[in-house]
């Protein structure tokens, strides 16, 4: 009796364990997530809540105004400025991780507005970053790179493509589910302007809120 007893609990945790399991792949069924995840001096383990998700634009045009938008030529980018984020979505919206969501990445840097309803230069500890490869106006762009450059550019290129809304709608519905502290508001979710509005400009002006529901 004793030994079915120990079996009995055997099954049920194992069964338990597929519950949850099946859980976090209904959570994810929507998109795939790709792991590339970076070395772990780019993060530090997270010791707070996450009530934020930061949303940023990312390309390599300075280097491949050709093809700005290689996956390893962004991690590369990221590691060389010292930066990092928890997720980087390409063109094709194709959802790759960078750093696990129990880590704290480094995409938020300081909070240059002074009495912001933000968390004090403490951005990063409270949220996901989330990168999408993107090139902004040219207004947006031409401290980056010349304005003949620009010029010269695949259309294409510039702005957000609409596979990119779809997996950013989907990874974002995931993140409210997984983290009930996250409000689904323009308040809980934003851009890196919002938060640093006098040195950056991402996500930008072509970046459509209202087609991830904000």
């Amino acid at each position: 009796m004793r030994c079915f007893s120990f079996l009995l609990v055997i099954v049920l945790l194992f069964l338990l364990e597929l519950e949850i399991v099946a859980d976090e792949m209904i959570a994810k069924h929507d998109f795939n997530v790709h792991h590339v995840l970076l070395p772990s001096r780019y993060s530090t383990p997270r010791t707070t809540p996450i009530t934020h998700i930061m949303i940023h634009s990312i390309s390599n045009l300075v280097s491949k105004p050709e093809s700005p938008y290689e996956i390893n030529d962004i991690r590369l980018l990221l590691m060389e400025h010292g930066v990092s984020a928890h997720y980087v979505i390409d063109r094709k919206g194709k959802v790759f991780q960078l750093v696990q969501e129990n880590r704290v990445a480094f995409h938020a840097g300081r909070n240059d507005l002074p009495n912001a309803p933000f968390f004090d230069h403490r951005m990063n500890d409270y949220s996901i970053g989330i990168e999408l490869m993107g090139i902004g106006t040219k207004e947006e762009m031409v401290p980056i790179v010349s304005e003949k450059l620009y010029n010269q550019l695949d259309t294409s290129l510039i702005g957000f493509t609409k596979e990119q809304y779809l997996s950013l709608s989907n990874l974002l519905a995931y993140l409210y589910k997984r983290y009930p502290t996250i409000k689904k508001s323009r308040y809980h979710v934003i851009g890196h302007e919002d938060y640093a509005p006098n040195r950056k400009s991402d996500p930008g002006r072509l970046f459509n809120w209202s087609d991830v529901g904000l």
